[in-house]
């Protein structure tokens, strides 16, 4: 097609019919002369027939995406490409859902799509692709990208400027001599922005200049959202639409969009909104320290400092956003001389009892575990001992086993990395961490910089749900900091038996 002087430019409609056709309305609106659809149309939102009819009627260009492609040949996979396993699974699940009942005449017409296509306007030549220039299924997060990887693909084709989708995040990057890359977004469902609208770009390079605009639609998504669930559709595809959040693909994100919504809420907008975790209150930690400081069992330094844990200032809050819980750890004389009426008298029950050993839950999230026994690498060195009581070190419990939370355990390895925090990992690739009668998937420990710190004691990663048994399992000790002068005489286990 040649001579196009304004381009609407939609992809990632997931069978949202509802989306697609309000925004092929305000496309119209705009004066649009061409409109061009860049794959998935088929989706997480059922309807599939429906919508590749309604694409096959409302637009003038197509390209194939993945799921257009894994559809031709008949796959049970969404080729998607995310980074994180449980993205990909969900995603596929959402694409046998989308092909369960395609008419083989829909799916036909999907394999007449091209991989891209290149568009004649007036200003220039624009090519039109789904995931890159050179990848169907490949992510391209604005955050990531470098001018000089877009600039060679826009000489490669010879264009002015590409547009494509696949990520679900919009975005304008104009280059030198005018040139530019555009990702219009998704119509089938937000932008993990909190916002339930959707978006696509109208393209209009007459006169010379760029004018690129990513448009902003709105629909009775509240409507659309009852009829995926007539449907039958699984929540975890609902919500989104409703609440314009994702339930998933976040953990595949960069580390910096994955709470996006946080940053684009009305309230931060506003400058009402404050930084909060996700299943932890501070409030109920507050009272909780308190009733412990006056049990003489911690002193006002240990709270302050896990206080400042909740603190947006923390290097690891992502990771506290998503705790489930968090525990500290405190070295005692004898766990049987602890006032036990007195703690329990504070709304609490043992959950986990030991010889040597026991653990108190609190609401808010916040858990006091008392130990006698040897828990770190250090008891075994023989050092003078330290008084008592005193906290060991500061557990950050990540129990849920999400693409996100995995994600958030993964990004403490290069966050400690960068924010000089030294670091020593414990269990992953099959086997567990063994604390004395429990077990956990993995863990990373982290100890704060020597100087200039709000914090002083050891920070413990723990991934994946708590498992308890009766019997002895073994003990990984806490490690000792890495710069600590006897780190290398330090015994990694106080016994073999795992």
């Amino acid at each position: 097609m040649s001579g196009v002087r304004r381009i609407a430019v939609m992809g990632g409609s997931y069978g949202n019919l509802a989306a697609l056709e309000a925004c092929l309305a305000d496309a119209a609106a705009q004066g649009a002369d061409c409109r061009a659809f860049l794959g998935d149309s088929i989706g997480c939102c059922g309807h599939s027939n429906e919508v590749v009819a309604m694409i096959e009627r409302g637009f003038d260009l197509f390209v194939a995406g993945n799921h257009e492609r894994q559809a031709v040949l008949r796959s049970t996979s969404c080729g998607c490409g995310y980074s994180s396993a449980e993205d990909e699974k969900i995603s596929c699940e959402a694409f046998e859902l989308a092909t369960a009942g395609l008419t083989e005449q829909a799916r036909a017409l999907l394999g007449t799509w091209p991989d891209s296509r290149i568009v004649e306007m007036e200003g220039g030549r624009v090519l039109l692709c789904h995931g890159s220039p050179g990848y169907t299924s490949e992510f391209l997060y604005e955050a990531e990208l470098d001018d000089l990887r877009l600039e060679a693909w826009l000489d490669r084709f010879d264009v002015r400027g590409f547009v494509c989708t696949h990520s679900g995040l919009p975005f304008v990057r104009h280059l030198a001599g005018g040139r530019f890359v555009v990702n219009c977004g998704v119509v089938g469902k937000p932008d993990h922005d909190g916002d339930p609208a959707v978006h696509y770009a109208m393209v209009d390079l007459a006169g010379g200049e760029a004018r690129i605009e990513i448009r902003r639609v709105t629909y009775d998504h509240d409507n659309w959202a009852r009829t995926m669930e007539a449907a039958g559709i699984s929540p975890v595809f609902i919500e989104p639409v409703r609440t314009g959040i994702w339930t998933t693909g976040i953990a595949s994100l960069p580390a910096s969009e994955r709470f996006r919504w946080l940053r684009a809420s009305p309230e931060r907008r506003a400058g009402t909104a404050s930084w909060q975790p996700r299943f932890l209150d501070g409030e109920a930690w507050k009272r909780t320290l308190a009733d412990f400081r006056a049990l003489g069992l911690v002193t006002d330094s240990e709270i302050e400092e896990a206080l400042a844990l909740l603190d947006p200032a923390f290097p690891f809050f992502a990771a506290m956003r998503m705790a489930d819980s968090v525990h500290l750890h405190v070295k005692v004389e004898a766990v049987e001389d602890l006032p036990h009426e007195r703690i329990e008298a504070l709304g609490t029950r043992p959950e986990n009892e030991r010889p040597g050993y026991i653990k108190y839950p609190f609401p808010g999230g916040i858990n006091l575990i008392f130990s006698s026994i040897p828990v770190a690498e250090e008891d075994q060195l023989g050092s003078a001992p330290r008084p008592k009581p005193f906290v060991d070190h500061y557990g950050i419990d990540l129990r849920r086993e999400t693409g996100l939370v995995r994600a958030l355990f993964e990004d403490s390895v290069s966050l400690a990395r960068r924010a000089g925090w030294p670091g020593k990992p414990q269990g992953g690739a099959g086997r567990g961490v063994f604390c004395c009668h429990s077990v956990v998937a993995e863990k990373y420990w982290v100890y704060p910089p020597a100087e200039g710190s709000r914090w002083t004691r050891p920070l413990e990663f723990a991934y994946g749900p708590l498992q308890i048994s009766q019997e002895m399992n073994g003990c990984d000790l806490r490690p000792i900091d890495p710069r600590h002068p006897e780190a290398g005489n330090a015994a990694a286990c106080a016994t073999a038996a795992h």
